[in-house]
């Protein structure tokens, strides 16, 4: 089974969804067979990109119509990588749905479905109840974006004691770790709030890696790619999602083969 990894948020605009998207991407380019899905109902991930994902059937459509999930997976240029959008939640109540998605069993269902990936992202809308508990349920890690305001950083603790809670009911969910979004050291204010994270939680909870406040992302959004894929040549602020690839890489347990995984000689 794939390992399961859930970004989650009590606030929104964390920059969750960026996180989600540029981190499974920066996963699936270090040869990890990763299966980005998006259970928020505002299609976070589908709007992110051009093309086919803002159009197509998704987890809702699954769960109202059923047959093969994987029918539903959409391929992307990057091999190691597939999507599976929300789809198209109805305009009106959404009361029955997020009952559905309250539950482990859909995400568990998936996961059964993707068994030849070796990771399942899962962007989550924001807030601890609905699809988000549904995720905590059946995920094995949790990610949790905190943006460098004092209001971000003030819902944390109820971020960090919903995955406690999932854990007591026996999910085997773990905090794979707590990254810092849209800093700028330049700032007093977020400088301030970076430097309360950093001091209140362990040494091993806080990824080094962090994600700048940068209008890049703004142009990445608005083109419908990931940051690395902006320009033939990825921006500067793509190297982000590089280094807390590797932190979460390490914190969830993903290893390439052993034997493989040798010096690369410069000069031969």
């Amino acid at each position: 089974m794939p390992r399961l990894l859930s970004v989650i948020s009590q606030k929104g605009g964390v920059g969750k969804t960026t996180v989600a998207l540029n981190l499974a991407y920066a996963l699936a380019c270090r040869g990890h067979r990763t299966l980005l899905v998006d259970v928020d109902p505002s299609g976070g991930i589908g709007l992110s990109l051009a093309g086919k994902p803002s159009a197509a059937r998704g987890v809702f459509e699954w769960m109202r119509n059923g047959g093969e999930v994987e029918d539903y997976f959409i391929k992307t240029r990057q091999d190691t990588l597939a999507l599976l959008p929300v789809g198209h939640p109805p305009r009106g109540p959404l009361t029955s749905w997020i009952t559905q998605m309250n539950s482990p069993l859909p995400l568990q269902m998936i996961a059964e479905a993707a068994s030849a990936f070796d990771l399942i992202v899962v962007d989550t809308p924001a807030g601890l109840s609905g699809p988000t508990w549904g995720a905590l349920l059946a995920s094995t890690h949790a990610l949790i974006p905190v943006a460098s305001q004092p209001m971000s950083l003030r819902t944390l603790p109820r971020a960090m004691e919903a995955i406690g809670e999932a854990r007591a009911l026996g999910s085997p969910v773990e905090l794979a770790g707590v990254v810092l979004t849209m800093s700028r050291f330049q700032s007093a204010t977020r400088a301030a709030v970076a430097s309360e994270l950093w001091s209140s939680l362990p040494g091993d909870v806080v990824l080094d890696a962090h994600v700048p406040l940068d209008e890049t992302f703004t142009d990445a959004s608005a083109a419908g790619v990931p940051v690395s894929l902006l320009r033939r040549r990825p921006p500067p602020a793509a190297a982000a999602f590089d280094h807390i690839a590797i932190e979460v890489e390490w914190n969830l347990g993903l290893s390439y083969d052993e034997e493989e995984d040798a010096p690369i000689y410069l000069v031969g």
